[in-house]
């Protein structure tokens, strides 16, 4: 019962900001590079993409500063060119972005900032057998990482940006340097009115 009584005045106080708020939704893809520091003798990152969707919810009555939370299926990791042939190491992430944006005036079109921390679920990768050529290790399931970008916003619809991200922790377990991910990107968003 106490359960129940809970999440009744849970949903009656966010009722009104669900409402009131301007929750706009949008969708967006992107062509970057990824790499993974210090994993293999001759790394070269790989030039890939990603897309997914995203919602703004408006922190503030200027509709200045917004807390935009993402889906984003992304295509990432690296090429090891050390042997006689080109061996994928290639991840596919579902990530969550949860980024802390600003818009830098009240204009129709305007610059804009973003920061925030991203987790990262391993969906799939390339080269599924173990990395037998060092320490027979094979990717964590989970990457957690730090976000930051730039953008111009056209009357708040359509939107450029660049974002780079950078991992927290080490992807793979029993390698002896740090191997974090990196990853390099521009976008293109629309968002619905």
């Amino acid at each position: 019962m106490k359960n129940l009584f809970r999440k009744e005045v849970l949903l009656t106080l966010l009722f009104p900001v669900i409402t009131y708020s301007q929750v706009r939704l949008g969708i967006k893809g992107s062509v970057h590079r990824s790499n993974i520091s210090e994993i293999h003798k001759e790394s070269e990152g790989r030039i890939s993409g990603s897309f997914g969707a995203f919602c703004q919810i408006p922190l503030d009555n200027n509709n200045q500063f917004f807390f935009q939370p993402e889906v984003i299926y992304s295509l990432e990791g690296e090429k090891d060119k050390h042997t006689s042939h080109v061996i994928k190491y290639f991840q596919n992430y579902l990530n969550i972005p949860l980024m802390l944006r600003a818009y830098f005036s009240e204009a129709d079109s305007e610059f804009f900032g973003e920061i925030g921390p991203q987790i990262g679920f391993l969906v799939s990768q390339k080269n599924k057998d173990l990395d037998i050529l060092y320490y027979n290790d094979k990717p964590k399931n989970i990457n957690l990482s730090i976000g930051f970008g730039i953008g111009y916003s056209i009357l708040r619809n359509f939107e450029f940006s660049i974002r780079y991200n950078y991992g927290l922790i080490d992807i793979y377990k029993d390698y002896p340097k740090q191997e974090r991910t990196s990853v390099l990107g521009a976008s293109l968003a629309y968002i619905f009115n």
